[in-house]
């Protein structure tokens, strides 16, 4: 029973609120083509993914307690977050550098605070705090690039579907069910908006992810990633790799590469974009003992 309660509350249920909310997005951006009233559709997609998450974490772990006690019950929190500068991703580039600036700052100290309190010294929490802020504000700026590098059509919800299927599979060989199945979410997700894309009018020129929904997106990534290495036993050189696979979008972009035609370069941009997925998945087996003797990674 409590198997069945997590596929349906925790995969199905989030999978289908999150795909009809993006269909009725989808419907309403291709009626806003000419680029006048874009925010609305725009903020549609990041209120799909985000209400998505916010439904498979209730389905999973109930109404989060206030204040947040763990890491994993600031993951709701974050995905409110990002609904709600979806909203204002409008802002001038600017004001979106200072709101990214801030947010990246915050997010290791709530997602960590008992590291800061218990095992990290003042010294070495401000550095680890400087580092993941700087990650976490770099990876965004990824993150908001490769809606506009990777190729078009269903290929941007596919990568990111592979990259959060990578999450879940590391989480779960080492030894993390609990953020495996969070990690789950968003595949279902993902997975849902890409088979959306697929049926989608092939003249459809509608981003996929508007900019908007980059704060979503990378916040809860980033909180499973950063919950997985410090708090489980993620090994760091996988969870380093899923953090750096979306660094490799811009060789879509290489000259070379884009005389093969739109459909051999697209599949080699996101073989690309897959090898250290597949890396870190064989990092954390290796690691696991799941194939003899555990690896010192």
């Amino acid at each position: 029973m409590l198997i069945f309660k997590q596929l349906v509350f925790g995969l199905l249920l989030p999978a289908i609120v999150g795909g009809g909310i993006f269909v009725l997005a989808s419907k309403r951006a291709r009626e806003q083509l000419e680029g006048r009233n874009g925010l609305f559709s725009g903020w549609l997609v990041a209120i799909a993914l985000s209400t998505s998450y916010i439904v498979g974490y209730i389905g999973l772990e109930g109404l989060p307690p206030f204040p947040p006690q763990e890491g994993v019950h600031w993951l709701c929190s974050l995905a409110f977050i990002g609904l709600i500068l979806g909203a204002f991703w409008q802002l001038s580039p600017l004001g979106r550098l200072i709101v990214q600036g801030g947010v990246s700052i915050v997010a290791p100290r709530l997602l960590l605070n008992s590291m800061f309190k218990y095992s990290w010294g003042q010294l070495e929490g401000i550095i680890w705090w400087v580092c993941l802020a700087g990650v976490i504000f770099v990876f965004w700026h990824i993150v908001q690039g490769s809606f506009t590098l990777l190729p078009s059509r269903g290929w941007c919800p596919f990568v990111y579907f592979g990259l959060s299927g990578g999450t879940a599979l590391i989480l779960a060989v080492s030894g993390s069910l609990r953020l495996a199945q969070h990690a789950g979410v968003l595949v279902a997700l993902f997975a849902a908006i890409w088979i959306i894309a697929l049926f989608l009018p092939p003249e459809d020129k509608v981003q996929m992810f508007p900019i908007g929904t980059s704060a979503v997106i990378t916040l809860a990534l980033a909180g499973i990633w950063l919950n997985g290495y410090f708090y489980e036993e993620v090994p760091a050189a996988s969870a380093i790799l899923l953090a750096m696979a979306l660094f490799l979008a811009p060789v879509g972009r290489i000259e070379a590469i884009q005389r093969l035609g739109a459909r051999r370069s697209a599949f080699v941009q996101v073989a690309v974009i897959a090898l250290p997925v597949l890396i870190a998945i064989g990092i954390a087996v290796a690691r696991s003992g799941l194939l003899g003797e555990s690896s010192p990674y």
